[in-house]
């Protein structure tokens, strides 16, 4: 493939949500990404599930799901399998995008990816997330790991990019309090944000001495003080939740504007330093609710609450939707970009480098940027062993000081992101790290349209731990095969459990929607419209239920409602499109089907819904396509091939097409009922 720029800068800013980036960008506060808006591309970046940290940075980094990658959590067993550690290099079992430029003869250079430790061997330079960690939750020094720097001879000048919380003076924080500044010494909030600058400055200062060498093709920089400081702060983001004293708010209203600000001088330094022969790519891996999507908060606390009431993981606060731009010559300048997610990363940096993506990547080349039109050529697997990749391949290798590794434990614990593993206990160290990994695989297999694989594993989580989510989780496994009747007993019994949670009468609603009892799932859902009327999802779910009724006045009110409340769901705008297609309303239901596609488009049923829209507008071509796309993304769906079988008998005449759509439309239907049929032994629990 022919090379179409010099070379890629990639800066990742954990959790950077459009929602706060538009506003200041507007009122002229973040002029950086506003010229380099105008000059480039950008649109949102759909995430994947489980919106967790190191699984989505490194299916940024493989453009592979977290099956084929292998990290799957924020801890993993020890080597020994005597307690648990946080994540590392030596688990991911996909190479990144520096093990594949390494072995292709190319240099990268990557600061503080998610993962990262201990550092590979590349061709290049890695300083990993261990690096940029000067302080633990209580103040405690942690000295440098040596296996945070390679090449290794960099170790001694690295320690001068440090920097630690001590070092910001008064007047370096003022800009963070425009306001109100702190005064209360006993508050501990100024100190949090104090290290959360410092470890940002610290990932900063390596990544303009990377950027000032000129002997690179890929430098990957990842910076999660958004990410940090939203989990500390959005609270107070105008408007203040409920719970903030109007005191606080004033104090620490200006936080993560401030913080989003400094970035906008992060970037404009690097785009200094980096000229304009290099392609520069800016993403996040979700966005973070900053409205009235913020989840509710426990009183006295900023920990969430779950449907069941209780303590819930911090992803709560995260939002499918990340961000995505990018400027440089090879790329067209000030449009929008539809339909990009985490997954095309790593293949759209290849072919900018004149590298062809692995065909076994999950994502595909987002050629809709590119200026000139490229034919994108595949190898089949850049995996098999090379002496260049820099892979780590022995999975029990010295990860470094076991004493900083359990700093990094207390600082995820400190976030809130994991119960802190007990060290007296190593034996329930490492099974809690096994049961968080099973819990995530089977998240990755269910979003991405493997139940049957989800409903294995939770089946056997199941077995160990008889647990309410669990429950509901393997109702939504059976659901999706098809086997309602299974479903239905498994999920009432939690809404008999839990009467005063909204979340398992949602899902037992939707199931009782599946088996056409109406009456019963609306009698069921209908009560919540007012009591969740913040939630779209329970909106979309009333939709439904109008529509299958053929109330379409009534379901276009609660899809418009549920967009209302959020214009990105997705479940919203594609449930609109369908009751503007049954009402003739077809190019409006194109519209929205499309905008549906665009904000998520790894979902094979909206481009089912796509295509029948466009079918009955009578764009043949255009509905081919996305049935074309739903049946790729979707091979054991049989309803893609009834309308290409359809299309191409009556409107193109092809009838070898024809009999082919509606051959493998037969066999998938049979396949279908077969799945539908068989038991699965969680319903005899």
């Amino acid at each position: 493939m022919k090379r179409l720029t010099k070379r890629v800068l990639l800066i990742g800013w954990d959790a950077a949500d459009w929602k706060i980036l538009h506003p200041l960008i507007e009122t002229g506060l973040m002029p950086v990404l506003k010229q380099m808006l105008e000059i480039g591309v950008s649109g949102k970046l759909s995430t994947l599930e489980p919106i967790i940290s190191p699984i989505l940075w490194n299916s940024i980094a493989t453009g592979k799901r977290a099956d084929k990658h292998g990290i799957l959590g924020f801890i993993e067993p020890s080597p020994d399998g005597k307690g648990a550690r946080p994540v590392s290099s030596t688990s991911r079992k996909a190479k990144a995008l520096w093990n594949i430029l390494s072995q292709s003869g190319m240099r990268s250079g990557v600061v503080n990816w998610y993962a990262s430790h201990p550092a590979e061997p590349i061709n290049g330079t890695i300083i990993t997330n261990r690096f940029a960690s000067v302080v633990g939750p209580q103040v405690e020094e942690i000295p440098l790991d040596h296996r945070a720097v390679h090449p290794p001879e960099l170790l001694e000048m690295a320690k001068k990019f440090r920097v630690h919380p001590h070092d910001l003076s008064a007047e370096q924080m003022l800009p963070f309090f425009p306001g109100k500044k702190p005064e209360d010494r006993s508050d501990l909030r100024p100190g949090m944000l104090a290290k959360i600058l410092a470890e940002c400055a610290t990932t900063h200062n390596v990544a303009t001495h990377l950027a000032e060498q000129d002997d690179w093709d890929l430098l990957a920089v990842y910076y999660d003080a958004i990410d940090h400081a939203c989990h500390g702060f959005i609270e107070y983001y105008p408007p203040a939740m409920s719970h903030v004293s109007a005191e606080d708010a004033a104090i620490y209203a200006g936080v993560v504007p401030g913080i989003y600000q400094f970035h906008d001088m992060m970037l404009g330094r690097l785009l200094d330093l980096v000229g304009p022969e290099t392609t520069v790519i800016l993403i996040s891996d979700h966005g973070f609710h900053c409205d009235h999507l913020r989840p509710e908060v426990a009183e006295h606390s900023r920990v969430p609450l779950d449907k069941f009431g209780a303590k819930m993981n911090p992803v709560a606060w995260h939002r499918p939707q990340g961000i995505f731009a990018a400027a440089g010559k090879a790329l067209k300048r000030d449009e929008l970009v539809h339909g990009a997610g985490l997954l095309d990363i790593a293949p759209t940096i290849m072919a900018l480098l004149g590298l062809p993506p692995g065909a076994d990547m999950d994502g595909r080349v987002l050629t809709q940027i590119l200026v000139e039109p490229t034919e994108v050529e595949t190898i089949p697997s850049y995996e098999p062993l090379h002496p260049e990749d820099g892979m780590h391949r022995d999975l029990s290798i010295e990860e470094g000081d076991p004493w900083a590794a359990r700093q990094a434990l207390e600082q995820l614990a400190a976030l809130g992101y994991i119960e802190m593993p007990d060290a007296d206990n190593p034996k329930k160290e490492a099974e809690e790290s096994i049961w968080e990994r099973d819990s995530n695989l089977a998240q990755v297999y269910f979003a991405s349209g493997r139940p049957k694989e989800s409903l294995e594993i939770i089946e056997k989580m199941l077995s160990e731990r008889d647990q309410p989510h669990l429950r509901i989780r393997a109702g939504l496994c059976l659901l999706a095969l098809g086997r309602s009747a299974e479903a239905e007993p498994i999920v009432a019994q939690v809404v008999a459990e839990h009467p005063e949670q909204s979340a398992p009468r949602l899902i037992l609603g939707r199931i009782l929607l599946s088996m056409d009892r109406l009456d019963e799932a609306f009698a069921l859902l209908e009560p919540l419209k007012e009591e969740q009327s913040t939630i779209p999802i329970f909106q979309s779910a009333l939709g439904l239920i109008y529509l299958r009724r053929n109330l379409l006045e009534d379901a276009e009110a609660a899809f418009r409602r549920a967009i209302e409340r959020d214009d990105d769901s997705v479940e919203a705008h594609d449930g609109l499109g369908i009751v503007l297609r049954r009402s003739g309303r077809y190019e409006d239901a194109v519209y929205e089907h499309m905008r549906a596609a665009a904000l998520q488009h790894l979902r094979p049923q909206t481009h089912v819904n796509l295509g029948i829209a466009l079918a009955n507008s009578r764009q043949f071509d255009w509905a081919i396509r996305a049935f074309s796309v739903a049946a790729e993304m979707a091979p054991s769906h049989p309803l893609p091939h009834r309308w290409l079988a359809m299309i191409y008998r009556r409107v193109k005449k092809d009838m070898a097409k024809a009999r082919e759509h509606q051959r493998l439309f037969t066999q998938l239907s049979r396949g279908a009922n077969k799945t539908a049929e068989s038991g699965a032994a969680v319903a005899s629990r």
